[in-house]
């Protein structure tokens, strides 16, 4: 997903890879500290944030638990339950991981990005 959003640059690539898990890590951690305080609003605003940043790229599962918990959050008005966050978080982590790696496969003379 991030070659085709760096228009094919390895270098654009690496740079949107590396930038993506500095933001989304931020994001993802004013999440988290959103939903601990109970704070609605917060985690509303910062589900759409870390929502825009995992489209470019493409963790769809995780995508989908943001919208789950956006939607119960906008019906109910209620922070989420510790179940649905921990699908969150485990999402979170494996496509921070998988971007990681990709990112260290890119760095090797013989791959590409």
């Amino acid at each position: 997903m991030f070659l085709r959003h760096a228009y094919h640059d390895s270098a654009v690539c690496a740079e949107l890879c590396t930038l993506f898990l500095q933001v989304a890590g931020e994001q993802f951690a004013r999440l988290e500290s959103a939903v601990q305080a109970g704070n609605v609003a917060a985690t509303t605003h910062e589900c759409h944030a870390l929502k825009g940043s995992l489209l470019i790229s493409g963790a769809h599962a995780a995508i989908g638990i943001l919208d789950h918990i956006d939607a119960e959050f906008n019906r109910q008005k209620l922070a989420c339950g510790s179940v649905r966050f921990a699908e969150l978080k485990t999402e979170i982590a494996l496509t921070m991981e998988d971007v990681r790696n990709f990112l260290a496969r890119s760095e090797r003379p013989a791959a590409q990005c």
